[in-house]
């Protein structure tokens, strides 16, 4: 590009009206950058509509950034790839190590819950497809260019690129961009999910120098999470509150980031006689392997130093000399006959998939099981339907009564609440020119929008899906 563009424009994609499904275009001359390629999570038919959708022909993207391993920022990817995506896909060290465990796990799940929907639903006809499979995250996983924080890196002409800690989950990176233009460079920082001043595991977000243009999430815009410390008393009182019943503790837990958490927890609760001793089970796979990823990378700098000094004394902070982390699938079902007070955490987080379903599907009828729900559960879930207290879902298909005490544990939230983020904004100097609120409900991006009002930042905008900015 001989001449840097006058403008430059950005395009929300995804997780504008919304949390899930991250996809932002940052157009730049004839430079089509995306921030983000997430997988919808919701009702099948709209998920899987979105999901198909980009911002752009897939040919036609020059470059990728992304924040994080999260499938609701990540897991689009392979059919980008698919759909003849072949440049190449920036992240940190870390997140490349855990893209190859979740996109992998990502195309299995998809090939196993079409292959159980079709079998389900053979007679009355209805059939679906997986949206990508193996081959396609093997050639994905080969585009991927790591960088550490703080690195610029080169991204396309005229753009410059580096990484921050997001302080969200391991090596959880916000994306900066240098773009110049014929009068200056303009700073634009995508904060992908922006982690808590305060974290069992993570350490809190880096502030930037300098922000021109802000794309901050919006998860909790509108809610003040309860203290991280006070986690630990919280489910130490709901375990123990069990034993009475003698019933099993169903966790639909994310296998990144939120079970090492919980095992962290559930260890020091177990070491300290806080609760009686009582079966783990980690029924996941992908939680196992990323458990692994995470003893890989304990002494990173995302990591609180509280955390890395704690590892470096104890050697075992995720229980993998004393927790059973189950992987084949017969192991799986015979926890349903597993003698004695038993935890079982398993995936999906938002009950769309995994293990979960099963498990469910067999306890959520008993009025002794505990069904502890531990993180975001985006709106048309069935997560989210059991926290509304619906006393009958949907699984695989088929209507299932709900007996099971549904408890809900926000302390441990990986998402900044409406303090944190106001906290965020106000710490940039000078404030950037345009805010723009993303990655929440409504409700949550005008609950942020109307907080920040009152402190005086008054340019500040919640974009609609597919609306585009053009900026200078």
């Amino acid at each position: 590009m001989d001449h840097a563009p006058q403008f430059f424009s950005i395009r929300f994609h995804g997780g504008a009206d919304e949390v899930t499904g991250s996809r932002h275009l940052v157009e730049y001359g004839p430079s089509k950058i995306l921030l983000d390629c997430g997988l919808y999570q919701g009702h099948r038919h709209e998920a899987l509509t979105k999901t198909r959708s980009f911002p752009a022909d897939p040919k036609s993207i020059t470059s990728v950034l992304l924040s994080h391993a999260h499938i609701d920022h990540s897991g689009g990817l392979p059919l980008l790839v698919k759909e003849g995506y072949n440049g190449v896909i920036h992240c940190t060290a870390p997140t490349a190590d855990l893209l190859r465990i979740m996109l992998m796990d990502s195309a299995i799940l998809q090939e196993e819950d079409a292959k159980f929907f079709n079998k389900i639903h053979a007679t009355e006809g209805l059939h679906i497809e997986p949206l990508y499979d193996q081959g396609d995250v093997e050639k994905t996983l080969r585009a991927l260019k790591v960088h550490s924080y703080d690195e610029p890196f080169p991204v396309v002409e005229g753009v410059e690129g580096s990484f921050f800690n997001a302080g969200h989950v391991l090596g959880s990176a916000m994306v900066h961009l240098g773009i110049k233009t014929l009068k200056r460079t303009r700073h634009v920082l995508f904060t992908g999910d922006l982690g808590r001043r305060e974290s069992i595991l993570m350490d809190p977000p880096k502030i930037p120098a300098h922000v021109d243009y802000l794309l901050i999430e919006t998860t909790y815009g509108g809610r003040t999470h309860p203290p991280v410390h006070e986690a630990e008393a919280f489910l130490a009182n709901i375990i123990n509150r069990s034993e009475k019943e003698a019933g099993p503790i169903l966790i639909p837990s994310f296998a990144l980031e939120r079970t090492q958490e919980l095992v962290f927890i559930l260890e020091k609760l177990l070491r300290q006689k806080r609760i009686q001793p009582i079966h783990i089970y980690v029924d996941s796979p992908m939680a196992a392997n990323i458990t692994e990823i995470f003893q890989k990378h304990r002494g990173h700098i995302s990591l609180s130093k509280e955390f890395r000094d704690f590892a470096v004394k104890d050697g075992d902070p995720f229980g993998l000399g004393t927790i059973r982390y189950v992987r084949a699938v017969e192991d799986s079902k015979r926890l349903m006959n597993t003698p004695g007070r038993k935890i079982i955490m398993a995936g999906s987080g938002m009950c769309e998939g995994g293990r979960i379903l099963h498990h469910l599907r067999n306890l959520v009828g008993l009025s002794t099981t505990t069904l502890l729900i531990v993180g975001h559960q985006a709106s048309g879930t069935l997560g989210r339907r059991l926290v509304e207290g619906n006393r009958k879902v949907k699984i695989f298909g088929l209507m299932h009564d709900v007996a099971a005490e549904v408890q809900v544990l926000t302390h441990l939230s990986s998402h900044a609440d409406q303090e944190d983020l106001s906290w965020f904004i106000r710490s940039l100097s000078p404030r950037p020119a345009q805010t723009f609120l993303v990655h929440g409900d409504q409700t949550q991006r005008d609950a942020l929008k109307e907080r920040l009002k009152g402190e005086g930042i008054t340019r500040v905008i919640t974009p609609r899906f597919g609306e585009v900015f053009e900026l200078d």
